[in-house]
C-alpha cells in the first residue's frame, strides 16, 4: 500500500480513537492500531497493574484484498475470521463505520 494511503488512514483513525476514547479514560483505556502489509488491526489495550504493563486485545482486523476492504472479528485464541455480514468494500471508512455499529456485537462490549 502506499504511503499516501497509509497517512490518510491513520489520520482517519488518530480522528476516530480521540472521538471514541474520552480523555478522562485514557488511563485506563487505550485503543491503537498495527499495520502488517495490507492488514490493519485495531486493539483495545488496558492496564495489568501488577506487571506495571499494558494487555492487549484485538478488537476488528481490516485487511485489504483485491482493492476491497474485508473486515475480521478478534477471537479470545488470537485468531481472526472474516465477518459475513460485512461485505467487502472499497471504502475504508464504511467498513470502520460497519465495526462501529456493531450490529452483531462482535467488537465491542455493551
Amino acid at each position: 500500500m502506499d504511503s499516501f494511503t497509509i497517512k490518510r488512514l491513520e489520520k482517519i483513525l488518530d480522528g476516530y480513537i480521540d472521538l471514541k476514547v474520552p480523555g478522562n479514560v485514557r488511563s485506563s483505556v487505550r485503543l491503537a492500531y498495527e499495520w502488517n502489509d495490507d492488514t490493519l488491526t485495531l486493539c483495545e489495550r488496558r492496564p495489568d497493574l501488577p506487571k506495571r504493563d499494558w494487555i492487549r486485545a484485538d478488537i476488528a482486523q481490516f485487511r485489504r484484498e483485491a482493492g476491497d476492504w474485508r473486515v475480521y472479528a478478534g477471537k479470545k485464541d488470537g485468531s481472526f475470521v472474516p465477518v459475513p455480514s460485512i461485505p467487502p468494500h472499497p471504502d475504508f471508512e464504511k467498513q470502520l463505520e460497519q465495526v462501529e455499529q456493531d450490529s452483531e456485537g462482535l467488537f465491542w462490549i455493551s
